[in-house]
């Protein structure tokens, strides 16, 4: 298999290919960014719930930061994935009230009541 550069990993998650996802993380750092975000903030930005599970089998920071300090769990929040900010929450995100006022007035304003459920059940 060839190498797969940096900005090929959008082009994986765009296809949903994992053996050369699993292939490019020999390489990469799982952490590391593309075009100022995290491999995890593209997955969780494309709803690909199989790419953000093996970024999680391969260690990344669930709950590393942007410059803007959002994390995937908040981007979840926003466009209302919920499967995707279940399966976060479930291993180990972090769940503060900035979660509430993105999923309070989420994508295109709206209001995204069933992940504000999920999010109750998470926050004590």
């Amino acid at each position: 298999m060839k190498e797969v550069s940096e900005m090929e990993y959008l082009k994986l998650l765009q296809t949903g290919n994992i053996a050369n996802l699993d292939h490019y993380l020999k390489t990469h750092d799982v952490n590391e960014e593309i075009n100022t975000q995290s491999l995890l903030y593209w997955a969780v930005y494309e709803n690909n719930l199989t790419f953000m599970q093996r970024l999680i089998h391969h260690g990344v920071d669930i709950n590393k930061k942007d410059k803007l300090g959002r994390t995937a769990l908040h981007i979840a929040y926003y466009f209302g994935f919920y499967d995707i900010a279940k399966f976060l929450l479930q291993y180990g995100a972090v769940a503060d009230t900035a979660c509430f006022e993105r999923a309070s007035s989420g994508w295109d304003g709206h209001y995204q009541s069933e992940i504000i459920e999920l999010l109750r059940e998470y926050v004590q």
